[in-house]
């Protein structure tokens, strides 16, 4: 069992993990944007945490084995809200001896050896037209997570949909990606490469499930 804070629990993928770490047995350290409420859980507990707020990130990770971002772009989100929320998110594990680190991001952000398929390819060709800073922070934010001395994975998806999953989840460093990931489906592999203390200071995507 560990004890695992997870950052914009209140999101829809957020919830997702929650509600899967605690299946799996975890404790979890829910922090939330906005007002929200989760069931009553004696393994849960939620705290109010605006991640770019060094004193509610300290306060939320400590005691954690593992950090986990859901972090994502809104309608209403600041152009930098990844690459601003990491730099406070990894300040405050290395002064809480926190060493473990989970963060969601797009499939935009490239690694060496990547293998977009054309949808893929033309789908961040799109949203780097319509909307360029959002996949500048996506980089930035994997940058910062790599000159750190954390145990990180940077967890990589196309594209985030609605739908169930089931199986075990089918990573790849290099893709190409599936075309589109359930929600659950991300949660579950975030919990995957947590469990399995895989994909250490690499970026894998989600390709499918076996």
């Amino acid at each position: 069992m560990k004890t695992i804070a997870v950052i914009a629990a209140d999101g829809r993928s957020g919830r997702e993990f929650v509600r899967l770490a605690l299946d799996a047995g975890h404790k979890v350290r829910a922090g939330v944007y906005n007002d929200s409420t989760f069931p009553d859980h004696n393994r849960l507990t939620v705290l109010p945490c605006d991640a770019t707020k060094a004193d509610e990130v300290r306060a939320l990770i400590q005691g954690s084995d593992t950090v986990v971002s859901m972090i994502g772009h809104g309608k209403h989100s600041p152009a930098r809200v990844q690459t601003d929320a990491i730099n406070v998110i990894c300040e405050a594990m290395q002064q809480e001896g926190v060493s473990r680190i989970v963060s969601l991001t797009g499939t935009g952000v490239r690694f060496p050896g990547d293998t977009p398929s054309v949808f893929d390819r033309l789908a961040n060709r799109a949203i780097s037209i319509i909307d360029p800073k959002r996949v500048q922070d996506g980089i930035e934010h994997a940058k910062y997570l790599k000159q750190t001395s954390l145990n990180w994975t940077i967890l990589r998806i196309l594209k985030l949909g609605n739908g169930t999953h089931s199986g075990k989840v089918v990573m790849s460093l290099t893709g190409p990606a599936e075309l589109l990931t359930p929600r659950t489906r991300a949660a579950a592999a975030a919990l995957q490469v947590i469990k399995d203390e895989t994909y250490l200071r690499q970026s894998p995507i989600i390709t499918g499930v076996e």
